[in-house]
């Protein structure tokens, strides 16, 4: 599977999706909820679902991606093997102002999770790890 990103950005397929390494499961967020622009109000209405995820084998980072409010993403526990269903990445470039400098953000967007099997799992890491002695 290669990452996918919006309208193409211009951009060709650059990495497969198991460069992220293993994905584990952190923490569920905050959803978020609908605003009326009209009564300046929230409609308690859920518009996206949104969970805090674990990428890579040795080296790991934290990112937050982010679902449809159909998404079935409540019912998984912390550190378990995930794999994103249908993943979609956006790349952002934030312009340099007032002093900061320049940066990307990756946002990433998924409908949903799936448990990984421990056997999987255990492959993907095998695989990892292979794939850094032979460089």
């Amino acid at each position: 599977m290669v990452l996918k990103f919006k309208d193409n950005n211009n951009i060709t397929a650059a990495l497969d999706v198991s460069s992220l390494g293993a994905i584990r499961f952190s923490s569920l967020e905050d959803h978020v909820l609908g605003f009326d622009e009209e009564t300046r109000q929230s409609t308690g209405e859920i518009t996206k679902k949104r969970a805090e995820l674990i990428f890579g084998d040795k080296r790991k980072i934290s990112s937050r991606v982010t679902f449809p409010p159909t998404a079935e993403i409540e019912n998984f526990k912390w550190r378990e093997a995930v794999e994103l269903v249908n993943p979609e990445f956006h790349l952002t470039y934030i312009a340099a102002q007032d002093g900061n400098r320049e940066y990307y953000e990756l946002d990433i967007y998924a409908d949903g999770l799936k448990r990984v099997s421990d056997q999987k799992a255990a492959e993907t890491i095998q695989s990892n790890s292979n794939n850094k002695k032979k460089k």
